[in-house]
């Protein structure tokens, strides 16, 4: 009689928190502190480029952290610890913006704590720990996992905007916080780094009983998503649970990953695509006001891309399962491109939802992509200490834009220059993804051994 599959597959709650910790980064830490760009600016008299370096310390001190903490996500405890710690310094830097008075408290609370949220939260779930999961199904599931982060710009414009209204910018920054250390904070204590860690398998698979023998060989399938000849490091860690063998990948380690030319590939691609993307996000609300929409109808637009990007993630998923990721990421990467576009061509209201709308379906596919590219071609075994030698890459590009979006917009006196540049980042981020071909691992090893 084969072995009953689990009713529950503990795997799928691992999706939901990665869901609600992203819509918490991503509406808190981008969506929604661009809503308070103008009235904290109004009150302090800072800048907007002043205002978006905060996000530039940010993201650089998480990509520094990076290398040292990535390798903790691959631990048994490691990612129950770190989202733990991530909800907890969220929290208290928000509330802590209730009495900033000056750039450097803003700097230290948004910027140095707010790196330290970073590194355990939405972006480890999502890159490090659902792939671990899932192997057939991990197209779908990382599909649905990514749905968090936009559903920051779907709630969060709106819900800050009405906060900041009712109460005022101050308070409103300390309500956040406390909602964050109320819903992530108890979160943290059920995550689990993988399947094996509790005894179950990945995807869900019913557990067999095996020889010790058995238990002693290599696995030597296939990687899902990818037809790329892999050498076999992945020891089960429940000895006596073997994975089915449709269940089973084999992963590099992260020197083998470095030393390949598609390690490097992908990093050049996702770090123009990061440049194209988080100065471009956190500059909407601005932008909209420059051109003479209200905060709330702006909002529009925000969420027109929530409802568009969240829709279509889990057909970019299904896709991603089913054909290969190089190619549709560069279709995504082409198509993003044209959708800036739109928003350079804005006249009235429709359009505003229109070119919110379309860029929502474009990008939803970037946040399935860029982590699932990782994990198909170099394995899961080792996903957070290889994202932990990408990721400072993609993190200052990402603090980078911010700055220059707002830069560029404080020498033009508008946002025409910054956005053509955009597009330039994502139509490269397409060519070079394009030469990215998946790796192969006697190349790799032979890269080591010299």
């Amino acid at each position: 009689m084969p072995p009953a599959r689990p009713r529950f597959f503990y795997g799928w709650f691992i999706v939901v928190a990665a869901v609600a910790a992203g819509a918490f980064s991503s509406g808190a830490g981008v969506w929604g502190a661009s809503v308070f760009v103008t009235p904290m600016g109004e009150e302090l008299g800072w800048s907007r480029s002043a205002f978006f370096g905060a996000f530039f310390i940010r993201s650089v001190l998480a990509g520094v952290l990076s290398p040292v903490i990535g390798p903790m996500q691959d631990s048994r405890s490691g990612p129950r610890i770190l989202m733990f710690a991530s909800g907890i310094t969220m929290g208290i830097s928000l509330i802590g913006l209730r009495w900033v008075d000056n750039l450097g408290m803003f700097y230290f609370l948004f910027g140095a704590l707010g790196a330290l949220s970073m590194i355990g939260g939405a972006e480890m779930l999502t890159v490090a720990i659902v792939p671990k999961w899932f192997v057939r199904r991990r197209g779908r599931a990382m599909a649905i996992a990514s749905t968090g982060t936009a559903m920051g710009p779907l709630f969060f414009p709106f819900l800050v905007h009405g906060i900041i209204s009712l109460v005022g910018w101050r308070d409103a920054w300390m309500v956040l916080g406390f909602i964050i250390l109320a819903v992530l904070v108890p979160l943290s204590f059920l995550i689990r780094s993988r399947p094996e860690d509790i005894g179950l398998l990945p995807d869900g698979d019913p557990v067999a009983e095996f020889s010790s023998e058995e238990s002693n060989q290599t696995n030597t399938a296939p990687l899902a998503g990818a037809s790329l000849p892999l050498e076999a490091t992945y020891p089960p860690r429940a000895a006596a649970r073997p994975l089915p063998e449709a269940s089973r990948e084999r992963s590099m380690t992260r020197s083998q990953a470095v030393r390949t030319p598609t390690f490097w590939l992908l990093i050049a691609a996702f770090t123009l695509a990061m440049l194209g993307m988080g100065g471009f996000h956190a500059n909407w609300i601005p932008y909209f006001e420059d051109l003479g929409y209200s905060p709330s109808t702006g909002a529009w637009a925000a969420t027109a891309y929530g409802v568009c990007s969240i829709s279509i993630r889990l057909l970019w998923g299904i896709l991603a399962d089913r054909y290969p990721i190089r190619y549709l990421m560069v279709a995504q990467s082409l198509i993003t491109g044209i959708s800036i576009i739109f928003f350079l061509n804005i006249v009235n209201v429709p359009t505003l939802i229109l070119a919110g709308g379309f860029h929502g379906i474009a990008l939803g596919g970037f946040f399935i992509m860029r982590p699932l590219m990782v994990a198909n071609y170099f394995g899961r075994e080792n996903l957070g200490a290889i994202n932990g030698i990408l990721r400072p890459f993609v993190t200052l590009s990402g603090a980078l834009s911010p700055l220059l979006v707002a830069g560029m917009f404080d020498i033009y006196g508008s946002y025409k220059e910054a956005f053509l540049l955009i597009i330039v980042t994502w139509f490269a981020a397409g060519a070079v993804v394009y030469m990215a071909k998946p790796p192969r691992m006697r190349q790799a090893t032979a890269n080591a051994s010299g």
